[in-house]
């Protein structure tokens, strides 16, 4: 059985809890086949920090297309 939304919250959470370092997360996923999900998780990371890793990121992705 696959694991709901939340489900997948908590455990990205307790991820970040176990490395223990600031850090983010996000991960999508397909909840079923038409639908895909998101979801993200922060632990002490400046908002600005989370914004430039996502900025980079998403350059990244534009520039394999």
């Amino acid at each position: 059985m696959a694991m709901n939304t939340e489900e997948i919250q908590k455990q990205c959470e307790a991820f970040l809890k176990q490395i223990n370092v600031p850090a983010f997360i996000v991960l999508g996923f397909h909840a079923d086949p038409e639908n895909v999900q998101l979801v993200y998780s922060l632990k002490d990371m400046p908002l600005k920090s989370v914004v430039k890793g996502l900025t980079h990121m998403l350059n990244d992705l534009i520039s394999r297309i």
